[in-house]
């Protein structure tokens, strides 16, 4: 089947328009369309067909080579306990022992991996198995060689399956973004729990300097106020001179005790607060305190809100229960956390060096794996792999990915997507 990508740029760009519903991709052609991509979709199905008619099958179900009176059957075979490379080999119909057979495979990007064939005799035949497994993806080129009789005879063939072409441009347009795979750090974290509360020392109690009658009130709760604003204007008991009562600091009106006409008295004429930066307090609980040190990262969180601090203080629960308060200071210029907030905390505990790693945003499930997608000039296949450790970044890669591959880190999906809509085959 045709992939949507490698349609007229005009369509594909038509066809990169879709829409997310009940969170599943639906790739869709514009109505202008009319029956192009169905046409172009019947066109794929035609050349499928025809790829297939080109390879000869032989009786034990592979592919046949032939040159003069010679043939050669090779299959993959995938029900063993790892794929790998089965051969016959015969000459004007009769079984060839004496020949040597190699298989070269080349993948996506340039790796090459050759297969060396030994006779086997079994119950269930005689067939030259190629020595060792052949990985996943099956997708690659495949030269044949072939000495007999002092002669090399040679056949080649493309395996491919999972791969897809992009052009730049479009690839662009949909937002497919890539980047090399590398060494890095996976962060391992302990999650805690707490709430935003204020900095008390950005709060502060005004009250007038001496006792009087409040002629002029300036501020009312809610207003925020510079430092050196004027809040309020007294007139001594004792002199009957006028002062003003000012802002210590920028910030906001949160209690007012002050009106025109009354007397200062002995209190609080205004409580001033500034929220630009407020504390995440977290309780640290005695099976979690040795793993909790001050200096540590801690991501702060609530739903979709998050921000990068660190441990400031470790100090007792003042209350007397049977935990730790650990403390880190939060920028809130923005005003997102307010306190009183219920908090999620991922402390890093421990950084692990690896020398392979890639964004999780790029790790998709294809098949019975979970995939990323190597791109090779305008060439995309996926890469079954094997994971490690994770974070809620990056994800350690054991195998199925090298240094330095660009694979695709930003919309991935749709990657998947186009290859599931084209019936991507898994037939050799």
């Amino acid at each position: 089947m045709t992939s949507l990508f490698s349609m007229n740029p005009m369509i594909a760009k038509l066809a990169l328009s879709f829409m997310v519903f009940s969170g599943s991709l639906q790739l869709a052609y514009a109505e202008q369309h009319g029956d192009h991509g169905h046409e172009a979709q019947e066109q794929g199905h035609s050349e499928e067909h025809d790829d297939h008619n080109e390879a000869q099958q032989g009786p034990n179900g592979g592919r046949l080579f032939h040159e003069g009176h010679l043939t050669v059957e090779l299959a993959l075979i995938e029900d063993s306990a790892e794929p790998e490379f089965r051969a016959w080999i015969t000459d004007e119909g009769q079984p060839v022992s004496k020949a040597k057979l190699t298989v070269q495979l080349t993948r996506l990007g340039g790796e090459t991996k050759a297969f060396e064939f030994k006779q086997l005799k079994t119950k269930m035949g005689d067939y030259l198995q190629g020595n060792g497994a052949v990985e996943e993806p099956h997708s690659f080129d495949v030269t044949v060689f072939l000495n007999h009789e002092g002669q090399t005879h040679t056949w080649q063939y493309e395996n491919h399956e999972g791969r897809v072409e992009i052009k730049t441009e479009i690839a662009n347009r949909a937002g497919i973004s890539t980047q090399p795979a590398g060494p890095g750090e996976i962060n391992q974290t302990l999650t805690v729990y707490g709430k935003a509360v204020a900095d008390t020392s950005k709060i502060s109690h005004i009250e007038a300097r001496f006792p009087g009658i409040i002629k002029r009130v300036n501020v009312a709760i809610g207003d925020k106020v510079k430092k050196g604003q004027v809040l309020a204007v007294i007139e001594s008991n004792e002199s009957l001179n006028r002062y003003n009562v000012t802002a210590p600091f920028s910030g906001t009106i949160t209690a007012r005790h002050a009106a025109q006409g009354e007397q200062t008295e002995d209190q609080a004429l205004f409580t001033l607060a500034n929220f630009d930066s407020v504390w995440a307090e977290f309780q640290i609980f005695p099976t979690q305190s040795q793993r909790i040190t001050t200096g540590q990262d801690v991501v702060v969180s609530l739903g979709e809100r998050k921000a990068n601090t660190r441990i400031e203080h470790l100090i007792p629960s003042t209350t007397g229960s049977p935990f730790m308060i650990a403390r880190a200071l939060l920028d809130n210029r923005s005003g997102q956390w307010t306190p009183g907030l219920l908090v999620e905390g991922k402390v890093t505990v421990k950084k692990v060096s690896t020398p392979l790693l890639i964004d999780n945003k790029a790790i998709q499930t294809f098949r019975d794996w979970q995939v990323t997608f190597i791109k090779v000039g305008n060439e995309y296949e996926f890469r079954p792999l094997e994971l490690g450790l994770r974070d809620d970044e990056n994800t350690e890669v054991l195998s199925g990915l090298k240094a330095g591959d660009e694979y695709v880190v930003d919309n991935s999906y749709l990657i998947k997507a186009d290859l599931e809509k084209s019936g991507a085959s898994h037939d050799h």
